[in-house]
């Protein structure tokens, strides 16, 4: 079937590119067309926010991996000297020999001791490996005579696409974030840090 106007023909490939056959007599067809089109494109998407494994779907081969190390604690105000907060925990995705990894943030050092935020994450083995864009560290607490801890670093976050077989299964490691708790005055603590996270998409 051949539209008559370059508007029928726009139509026609549309419900052609769909894979439905044209009938005059269904006027849905190019609603069906685009709501098809728009489900087939869309990823599917499994995220992870503690540690587990990942079975790849049947019909599968491809997968892309978005791992986040987890962001440094914020540090202690006060008049604390020397003490820094936890670091962020690394994240990381295993198939087979491959392990991507996203770094955790640093820890913030107390106000006592610098107010310069701390190093953020790295990442290793991602296609796109980025520093400090993975979860955010966090802040340093600002005691009430004004003595401000440094904040955490945040993470680092990697990006890789995988050829994956149907079966096969994919190990993930989640990093917690950095607390930073002052014992016994826990109202010098600095904020923690946000957890990590991985994203497993395909189509």
């Amino acid at each position: 079937m051949q539209g008559s106007t370059p508007v029928e023909c726009e139509v026609l490939n549309v419900i052609q590119g769909a894979g439905i056959w044209p009938d005059c007599d269904d006027k849905t067809q190019l609603l069906q067309a685009i709501q098809k089109l728009a489900t087939t494109s869309l990823p599917t998407r499994q995220y992870f926010t503690e540690d587990g494994s990942f079975v790849v779907p049947e019909g599968v081969t491809k997968l892309r991996v978005t791992v986040s190390g987890a962001g440094g604690g914020g540090g202690l105000n006060g008049n604390r000297v020397s003490e820094q907060s936890e670091d962020g925990q690394a994240s990381s995705v295993t198939y087979q020999q491959v392990v991507v990894v996203a770094e955790g943030g640093t820890g913030g050092w107390s106000a006592k001791t610098t107010a310069i935020s701390a190093p953020h994450g790295g990442a290793t083995n991602g296609d796109v490996n980025l520093v400090g864009q993975g979860s955010p560290g966090g802040n340093g607490t600002t005691s009430q005579d004004g003595l401000t801890g440094g904040a955490g670093g945040n993470g680092g976050l990697a990006i890789k696409e995988l050829a994956v077989l149907p079966g096969e299964t994919l190990q993930i490691v989640v990093g917690a974030g950095g607390t930073s708790t002052a014992d016994p005055a826990p109202d010098y603590s600095g904020n923690f840090g946000v957890d990590g996270y991985v994203i497993i998409e395909w189509v």
